[in-house]
């Protein structure tokens, strides 16, 4: 049987359903009411140096009085730019990897995903000789992103007595042996770093 409709019917059809639509986009925009709290989406980019430019994306961010890195705080005094929807800092040289939280009134958010970075690690200086047991102190740029030393032979090390950005401290393990020592660091992207000399253990 072949179906007709007739123009009135057409377009009651037509109004109901255009009725259901608007009901549907009015619900949608109701769940979307801004709750006027602070809300953290996003941020990056992924692999940002030290010293360079990172933004922080979400709502109500003008709110946000202060933002906590990890060892690094940025007051909205020093923001580079802040807006509703956005925020953008420097990054300090002495932040590390971890957690995000942006502080307010409201109350904190924190991330829930790590910040990280690509770090140039560099080793300045390593002593030239050590006893087994003996504390050392390892200098360079960014050595607080290193996560690892390497005594020969092959002997890992991932304690560490004290870290800063420009120096180390490690005891030497006790089956360290005379040679060279290797760095492992962090990062987005991990270096391997040897040391030009021996470190001569001495009994």
């Amino acid at each position: 049987m072949k179906l007709t409709y007739h123009k009135p019917l057409l377009t009651v059809i037509t109004g109901f359903m255009l009725v259901i639509t608007m009901a549907m986009s009015c619900k949608n925009t109701d769940n979307e009411v801004n709750s006027g709290r602070v809300e953290l989406q996003s941020f990056g980019p992924a692999g940002v140096k030290h010293g360079e430019q990172i933004r922080f994306i979400g709502k109500n961010l003008k709110k946000v009085t202060e933002i906590d890195l990890p060892s690094a705080t940025v007051s909205s005094s020093a923001f580079v730019e802040q807006k509703d929807d956005l925020i953008v800092i420097t990054v300090p040289q002495e932040t590390e990897k971890g957690f995000v939280t942006l502080k307010s009134a409201d109350g904190d958010v924190t991330s829930k995903t790590e910040i990280q970075f690509e770090v140039p690690v560099t080793i300045a200086s390593v002593p030239a000789t050590a006893r087994a047991g003996d504390n050392i102190t390892i200098t360079g740029d960014f050595v607080n992103w290193v996560t690892g030393v390497q005594f020969a032979p092959d002997v890992l090390v991932e304690d560490f007595v004290s870290k800063s950005l420009t120096q180390i401290v490690v005891k030497v393990p006790a089956d360290a042996a005379t040679g060279t020592v290797v760095f492992y660091t962090g990062g987005t992207k991990p270096l391997v770093i040897e040391s030009e000399n021996e470190l001569v253990i001495t009994p």
